[in-house]
């Protein structure tokens, strides 16, 4: 068994369990202005960081490279529609090296650990930070400005989504623990987005998506997803 894939699984099952129990949706960092008609900002969509799974009856989730390809082409086409909606104008990430240790996959990883601490910190109430809890203050550094020069391009979009689906296993798991009296967490959608600031690194857009319900597997459960990721967008 893979034990640091499922401490990984734990940890992020925990986070939305949490999420799910009792926090709002809601978009954090928002600035006022971001673009307007008199003038487009370019938004250069980063690597999408998505992986759909399936939820065993051990509660640990399986990969699946197939449903993963499928929900990464149906976001980016509901992606690219959404944001055809507003006033941005997005830009197409010019990928330079497949380099593990390269600036841009550093920055989506970079993306996912600031992301995950942001999901803790601010929307677990009891878990917020004291030098943070009036602000909105998150940045992903200094090397974001390279992006910015490769693409021409005013602000990234970063996304996070970790999909999992019950299985037939884990569902009578969950119907077992139901006849006792228990609650088991079956599958579930939870991530977040971000637009980053490319002249200086920080996010001035964050949300967060947590649910039990959805599936990038289709068009329509993708292109729900995203509207649900990208709710309350800057226009």
């Amino acid at each position: 068994m893979n034990y640091r894939r499922m401490t990984k699984t734990s940890v992020w099952l925990c986070i939305c369990g949490l999420i799910l129990a009792g926090c709002q949706t809601t978009s954090l960092g928002m600035r006022e202005h971001l673009w307007n008609e008199d003038s487009t900002r370019r938004v250069v969509l980063m690597p999408m960081d998505i992986e759909l799974s399936l939820l065993n009856a051990g509660g640990v989730t399986e990969p699946n490279a197939a449903w993963t390809e499928t929900a990464k082409k149906l976001a980016l086409s509901a992606l690219e529609e959404k944001l055809g909606e507003t006033s941005a104008k997005l830009v197409s990430f010019k990928e330079v090296t497949t380099d593990p240790e390269s600036v841009d996959v550093q920055l989506v990883k970079l993306h996912r650990a600031v992301g995950g601490t942001v999901l803790v910190h601010k929307y677990i109430p009891v878990l917020s930070l004291p030098t943070k809890s009036e602000t909105f203050d998150w940045s992903l550094g200094p090397d974001v400005v390279s992006i910015g020069e490769r693409h021409d391009a005013d602000y990234a979009l970063f996304v996070f989504v970790r999909d999992s689906y019950t299985s037939g296993g884990r569902a009578a798991v969950i119907l077992l623990a139901a006849v006792l009296g228990a609650g088991v967490q079956g599958g579930t959608q939870v991530g977040f987005a971000s637009l980053v600031d490319l002249k200086s690194g920080e996010v001035v857009w964050f949300n967060r998506l947590a649910r039990g319900s959805g599936d990038m597997r289709h068009e329509k459960g993708a292109k729900d997803t995203v509207g649900a990721l990208l709710a309350n967008f800057p226009k």
